[in-house]
């Protein structure tokens, strides 16, 4: 524990710190050393202090051309502007975690409902940005629109009318009403005033059948 406790007290002391993680491990590994080195007491070991230096020569670990991370946080704006998009694109916080991870776009808050055969295979659209919604396109692995997303083979059990996904949020292609929390988050005082409206309406209808 005295070990690690030097070590990360060593790097702290740093006036520069390592901008690459092989660069980081290096200077651990140095580290490491100097502190095992004066534990076991064999005298003054020479580091190299030079080492931000030689970490630049380094192969970075990371892609050079990762794009830069969505800034829309912070601000009033519910949407995203994305270059190539149509239809509006509303970011989760799930994004926020991970902003790298491409969203989707929402054509309609809302479900689909469509008519679909047992026995036909269908694609749902992933990206949101196809003009035949719900469904895709193509039928590749790669959607044609936005090469980010995938269409999703969909095959129903059944035949009938199907509630699918419009607003892009579900996990599957099936709504599950995240399609209502998009809504409230889109237009909050509507969303208010209708859960005010229905506990009030509810209170009086209670209140009158339930009266002594």
């Amino acid at each position: 524990s005295s070990l690690w406790l030097r070590t990360v007290f060593f790097i702290r002391t740093q006036s520069v710190l390592p901008t690459t993680p092989i660069a980081t491990m290096t200077l651990l590994k140095r580290s490491c050393a100097v502190a095992q080195a004066r534990r076991a007491g064999s005298g003054s070991v020479r580091f190299s202090s030079d080492w931000a230096e030689k970490a630049k020569g380094l192969p970075n670990a990371f892609p050079s051309s990762l794009p830069e991370a969505p800034t829309w946080f912070g601000n009033d704006k519910m949407t995203m502007e994305i270059e190539g998009r149509e239809n509006p694109v509303y970011p989760s916080p799930w994004n926020k975690w991970f902003p790298y991870e491409p969203i989707p776009s929402t054509p309609k808050i809302g479900p689909y409902y469509v008519h679909c055969s047992a026995s036909e295979v269908y694609h749902f659209c992933t990206c949101g940005e196809c003009k035949t919604q719900p469904f895709s396109e193509g039928t590749g692995n790669v959607c044609g629109n936005q090469p980010l997303f995938r269409p999703k083979p969909y095959t129903p059990r059944y035949d009938g009318k199907k509630l699918l996904c419009g607003c892009k949020k579900a996990p599957g292609e099936m709504c599950n009403g995240a399609c209502v929390l998009l809504w409230a988050d889109v237009h909050p005082f509507m969303f208010s005033v209708y859960c005010f409206s229905s506990c009030f309406a509810f209170g009086l209808f209670s209140a009158w059948m339930f009266h002594p």
